[in-house]
């Protein structure tokens, strides 16, 4: 089995890196010409959760069509690129490969469905956290559980296997609607809040005012959710909130990451999808709409500054 991970960044490039340390055949597919240049050269490097740093060597490519003999392909591009992925990827892979997204947010499974049909593509959620060091550079950040799911799931034990092998616990579920929503709602409370504030994960915590943001933000999207018909792995949403920035409280969440780096974020996908589910119910979500719209304007000033790279 080869597997293709499109979009090497902090999740990408652990995923990748993991699995091909694993004895997996992976191929890391991403836009960024240094990071790629420099994992082929140099290795890539795994700042692991002891602190100990292990460097991989695998391929890496800025070539969509090398992905096309891929049996798996593992989308990790930010949910503001997976239509144009998809539609790229599903043109050059072969009749039988999976798509799999284990991205944030809600709304990648359904565009992968519509380029890939419903019968190769496989959504999942995982608890692992990654943060992007530099080009070749990643720390792997936090653990947990991975969840997938499709139409039949005997298509993904070949990538179960690998998976374990590489050290990820990962579940094939029959449903996956329950924990894509519960990841949901906590990146609702954390990510947009981190980005706009510079705060990272935990410090959240210490001020009354972001604590009261993020239990605003919490409240709207369980409503939606509950309005949904959708149950939470859960039961009191806002605690669990909580306790995720506690856990995770060095952690640069992937929004604040994107904004380090000057990148699209995926507001959109997170807080923007809580304010159009809430509007298709006949619902309001006034505070997701305005940190929404506060993210949103400070992507165009990135954009209009022509997103200058951070600095590694």
């Amino acid at each position: 089995m080869k597997i293709g991970i499109i979009g090497a960044g902090a999740m990408g490039s652990l995923y990748g890196g993991k699995l091909a340390q694993a004895g997996a055949e992976v191929l890391l597919y991403d836009i960024s010409r240094t990071h790629v240049e420099t994992v082929n050269s140099s290795g890539l490097s795994i700042e692991e959760l002891d602190g100990k740093t292990t460097v991989v060597r695998l391929k890496a490519t800025v070539v969509p069509a090398d992905l096309a003999d891929a049996d798996v392909l593992l989308i990790f591009v930010k949910s503001s690129a997976t239509a144009a992925a998809a539609r790229q990827f599903a043109a050059l892979a072969k009749a039988r490969a999976i798509a799999v997204t284990l991205q944030n947010g809600l709304g990648n499974e359904q565009i992968l469905r519509e380029a890939f049909g419903a019968e190769r593509t496989a959504a999942g959620v995982t608890s692992q956290g990654a943060t992007f060091l530099g080009p070749g550079r990643v720390r792997h950040a936090g653990t947990g559980p991975t969840h997938l799911c499709m139409s039949d799931n005997a298509k993904l034990a070949p990538l179960v296997e690998a998976l374990s092998k590489a050290g990820f616990e990962t579940h094939l579920e029959k449903s996956i609607d329950s924990l894509v929503w519960s990841k949901l709602v906590i990146n609702v409370g954390i990510n947009a809040l981190t980005a706009l504030t510079g705060l990272p994960n935990g410090r959240l915590l210490d001020f009354p005012q972001t604590r009261a943001l993020m239990g605003d933000l919490v409240a709207e999207a369980a409503r939606v959710a509950k309005a949904r018909g959708v149950p939470l792995s859960y039961t009191e949403p806002l605690a669990m909130v909580y306790t995720v920035a506690e856990k995770t409280g060095r952690n640069r969440s992937s929004m604040l990451q994107d904004f380090d780096r000057r990148r699209p974020s995926e507001i959109d996908f997170i807080n923007g999808a809580i304010v159009r589910e809430a509007e298709s119910l006949g619902l309001e979500a006034p505070v997701n709409r305005t940190v929404t719209r506060l993210v949103q304007a400070l992507d165009a000033l990135h954009a209009e500054e022509g997103r200058p790279p951070a600095k590694a």
